[in-house]
């Protein structure tokens, strides 16, 4: 269980207008409007703002309008989204923000005012390159198994079939870490945790204080005593903590996930090659249908 720290001072959060497009989003923080594209973020000074529209259909689209210099057409942006509630709640926070003006003030052109920096791409790790690859091989691996099938050799289709199945063992795989992952933490408290008192600060959630006295906050909707014991890494106090120093119960547990997960992705494994290689003769066990 994860374990929360305390902090006297109020976080204010950001207020996000996601676009309609991937990587478009409108977010304010403080006096700037902060416009990210997928090439560009601009940002845009609350000052340089004149005024702030709803438009588009079912008032789905927020256009801000920048100050215009004079006698000059006004520049503007515009972020199109799926919710519009979502852009009248930007719309009214920022127009809160907007400078009072009166009719005859001098306006100074709001596009100097507006900064933009390109967008990073990030490079993409041999890691994600191998994912994207061995993707692809897999898609058409199965493609061509079901194109040999509808071309009349019947075998291939329970070669696919077995493919497919084979299939269970990527997200079956998620059990093994997650049983190696608890495991490995109910170890780590078992051999360098540190014992404590933690007291019930409202229902499901306790309060302790760590060696370096900082008050942190742990969920546990099992218990309900005003008083308990909490066994937390001092190494890593904000992600490994439980309530209770017992751990014998949680590393039989999580071993036995991570082992049977694993048996089952073996297994599952297994079975997706079984059919393509016996379909090509690699393999002779008998008959698959």
């Amino acid at each position: 269980m994860a374990a929360d720290a305390s902090s006297s001072s109020e976080v204010t959060s950001s207020v996000i207008l996601s676009g309609r497009r991937r990587g478009v989003a409108a977010r304010l923080e403080q006096d700037v409007v902060i416009m990210e594209s997928r090439t560009f973020v601009r940002r845009i000074p609350v000052a340089a703002i004149e005024r702030v529209e709803i438009r588009g259909a079912k008032g789905r689209s927020l256009v801000l309008v920048l100050t215009p210099p004079e006698k000059a057409h006004a520049e503007s942006w515009t972020v199109d989204s799926h919710s519009a509630p979502a852009v009248r709640a930007f719309a009214d926070t920022l127009r809160l923000l907007l400078p009072v003006r009166d009719a005859g003030e001098v306006r100074t052109d709001g596009a100097l005012l507006v900064t933009r920096v390109p967008v990073e791409k990030p490079t993409i790790g041999w890691r994600r390159a191998a994912l994207r690859l061995l993707v692809s091989l897999y898609l058409l691996a199965a493609a061509a198994m079901l194109v040999v099938g509808l071309l009349g050799a019947y075998e291939w289709y329970a070669a696919l079939a077995c493919w497919l199945v084979g299939s269970l063992a990527i997200p079956v795989r998620h059990g093994v870490s997650a049983g190696w992952d608890m495991t490995r933490e109910a170890w780590r408290l078992r051999t360098s945790g540190v014992l404590v008192e933690g007291r019930k600060s409202y229902y499901g959630t306790y309060e302790f204080t760590d060696l370096d006295g900082r008050i942190r906050s742990l969920k546990d909707s099992y218990e309900s005593a005003e008083r308990v014991r909490i066994l937390y890494d001092p190494a890593d106090p904000q992600q490994t903590a439980q309530v209770g120093h017992r751990t014998v119960g949680t590393l039989a547990f999580g071993g036995l996930v991570c082992l049977l997960s694993l048996a089952m992705v073996l297994a599952l494994a297994a079975m997706g090659l079984a059919g393509p290689l016996a379909a090509l003769h690699v393999l002779s066990f008998g008959p698959l249908y």
